[in-house]
């Protein structure tokens, strides 16, 4: 598979989660982008139910008519949602690990399946899903592929955490009070996480990869302004029901690392001098930067200093 390729399809799944209005058909058009993108058969999609002891089918793609015809042969449990439940799956097992046991003793109308690939789906740390990937033969993924169904099930894990925010908003006049604490510990880490590692594939990317794989980083941080402007929104209705403070206080301090950066600015280094002298790229240090604001509610850089300084964040 070609770079380009490889990262078109990256995109497209990225931008099937992110667009779709429900999270099923969002699903349903990522699934058939992976199979598609790793040469396979078909696969499905499970997600835990609140209880996290049950599951329940979330999504499906090209079924043999041994499942589409007898949709009951798809419930109950099975070896993969024993396991997962059992918290045995922290990362993707190859196709020639697991031999499906709801296929392996149907003789006809198969297609010939038998193996299939298992990808842990995770929320905030939480067991939130189980992608399975199909194939007629035994077959090993190379580590470019895992390494991509590392990326897209953090894009599902983030795609559902959205879908549940989202809905726990609808359901209540106001938006919980817990609902800026979930964006700030839960999605701008992990988005802030995967930005960087899509930036690192970047600069291992030759040319021809690099035009798609800047898509795929637009598309991410799309989903990122999007959480910030759900987070602006949160905070505007809380303040209209609570008398405003001289200074509002984030629900978590800033991490280590933030501290760091915030520390470089204040003695006026710019985005290049701390990625040098922290080792990491200058879009980290953006996305750093981006979080301290928003986490401190300042406008600017000067004003994040100001704020840090003040509530004793900094040393003077």
């Amino acid at each position: 598979m070609h770079e380009k390729e490889y990262f078109a399809h990256l995109y497209e799944i990225a931008s099937h989660l992110n667009k779709e209005f429900s999270l099923q058909a969002a699903l349903n058009k990522a699934l058939g982008k992976i199979v598609h993108l790793l040469n396979l058969e078909t696969g499905w999609i499970w997600l835990v139910q609140n209880d996290n002891q049950s599951v329940y089918l979330a999504a499906t793609y090209n079924l043999p008519p041994a499942l589409a015809k007898h949709p009951e042969r798809l419930s109950g449990w099975c070896y993969c949602i024993e396991k997962y439940l059992s918290n045995d799956y922290s990362e993707p097992c190859n196709v020639s690990e697991i031999i499906c046991t709801r296929l392996k003793n149907i003789k006809t109308d198969t297609h010939d399946l038998k193996f299939h690939a298992t990808v842990p789906l995770f929320v905030n740390d939480e067991i939130a899903g189980l992608l399975n990937l199909l194939s007629k033969e035994s077959q090993q993924l190379s580590e470019e592929e895992l390494s991509l169904l590392n990326t897209i099930s953090e894009l599902i894990g983030m795609a559902i955490q959205r879908t549940r925010l989202q809905e726990s908003f609808g359901k209540t006049s106001s938006p919980p009070k817990g609902d800026n604490e979930v964006i700030e510990r839960i999605f701008q880490p992990r988005l802030e996480a995967l930005l960087a590692n899509l930036q690192q594939l970047k600069e291992t990317t030759n040319e021809s990869g690099t035009e798609a794989l800047n898509e795929a980083l637009a598309q991410v941080e799309a989903m990122q302004q999007q959480l910030t402007l759900m987070k602006g929104e949160f905070t505007r209705k809380q303040s209209e029901e609570n008398t405003p403070n001289e200074f509002y206080y984030p629900a978590s301090p800033l991490t280590e690392r933030e501290l760091e950066v915030l520390q470089l600015v204040r003695k006026g280094d710019t985005n290049k001098q701390i990625a040098e002298k922290l080792f990491i790229s200058e879009r980290t240090v953006k996305f750093h930067i981006s979080s301290i604001m928003s986490k401190l509610y300042a406008e600017t850089r000067t004003q994040a200093v100001d704020i840090a300084l003040r509530r004793g964040l900094l040393g003077l």
